[in-house]
């Protein structure tokens, strides 16, 4: 399967430089779901893990994965026992094994280094999307400027969301009809002008969240997820970045996968990255960050270009993590 964030809970660069494998099943929308599965697993002697991640304009999920293997043969035999034990498909991964060049040993210690410290300036494993989901009340409110049609328009849009309610707000600034959009336990509905129109909720619930901060930032919110994927173990200290440090693999930039990141030096935080996806690459200047929460940093100014051209620019206004939600917030009209 095509995985946005395919996870690797080795970090590092193997000191033997040896080829290692990991295995993948499943595909949960709950933690409780893939822990029952997780217990199966271990029952018939497979030490998964659950893993949590978030996918791009899917929102999260979570998998099983075993790393650590030592060769295919070992890698395809866990994953026989785990498809037998949990009736889930399960995928063997290479790490890559790429050696590192015996002549610069130290740079690629120095990469590493690097991603580490990325990893802790933007909250570390507990930190950012995770730190999100956790919250009581998310409260976002962003200006996205984009093209539609043959102009360039700019939209307001402000996202709630408490426990199972949501709510979305957008102001088109003149180029357009506001709307208002809400979904609680037992309800929802679109407010288009003076007209109110039932919604399915679970349909709302998705179209709202895909403008949710963890949709809209993936690639600051999920930078810690994002660091572990395979490629990022073959990182090294690249020339062309805006900061004076981009890390990359060096390789081909047409594989699917994190191709390079750029790094402010003085703050260890991003401030550009390439990302490869079946579609095609996608590219991020990522400025003005900030602490919103313990452990959620963000950038405020974000620019985005598109294979097909496209070009997006978010300017983050509000994101809060607070406690309760305004009265009447997800209140149906009269």
């Amino acid at each position: 399967m095509a995985l946005f964030l395919a996870w690797l809970l080795t970090l590092g660069v193997s000191a033997a430089h040896a080829e290692s494998y990991y295995v993948e099943a499943g595909n949960f929308p709950t933690r409780e779901a893939a822990a029952t599965q997780a217990a199966s697993a271990r029952k018939a002697g497979a030490d998964v893990r659950v893993v949590k991640r978030f996918q791009l304009n899917s929102g999260f999920e979570f998998v099983l994965v075993l790393d650590g293997l030592t060769s295919a043969d070992v890698a395809e035999t866990a994953a026989a026992t785990i498809e037998r034990a949990t009736g889930q498909h399960a995928v063997v991964f290479s790490t890559g094994g790429a050696p590192v060049v015996d002549a610069a040993p130290e740079q690629a210690k120095t990469a590493a280094q690097w991603v580490a410290r990325v990893s802790e300036a933007v909250g570390g494993e507990t930190g950012g999307a995770d730190a999100l989901a956790r919250a009581p009340v998310v409260h976002f409110v962003f200006e996205r400027t984009l093209r539609m049609g043959d102009k360039e328009v700019t939209l307001q849009q402000d996202y709630w969301r408490d426990g199972t309610n949501r709510r979305l707000d957008i102001k088109t600034l003149g180029n357009g009809t506001d709307s208002t959009a809400v979904t609680t336990a037992g309800s929802a509905w679109i407010k288009t002008g003076s007209t109110v129109t039932p919604r399915d909720i679970g349909v709302l619930v998705g179209t709202i969240d895909a403008f949710s901060p963890e949709a809209m930032l993936t690639i600051a919110l999920g930078a810690a997820d994002l660091l572990r994927t395979p490629e990022v173990d073959r990182f090294m200290l690249l020339e062309g970045g805006d900061a004076g440090l981009r890390l990359g693999t060096g390789g081909d930039e047409s594989n699917v996968g994190l191709a390079w990141i750029d790094v402010d030096p003085a703050t260890g935080l991003l401030e550009g990255a390439r990302f490869v996806t079946s579609g095609g690459p996608i590219e991020w200047d990522l400025r003005a960050w900030k602490q919103v929460a313990p452990g959620v940093m963000i950038p405020t100014d974000v620019r985005v270009r598109r294979a097909d051209g496209r070009h997006e620019i978010l300017k983050v206004k509000v994101l809060d993590v607070v406690q309760k939600a305004p009265e009447g917030l997800f209140a149906a009209p009269a």
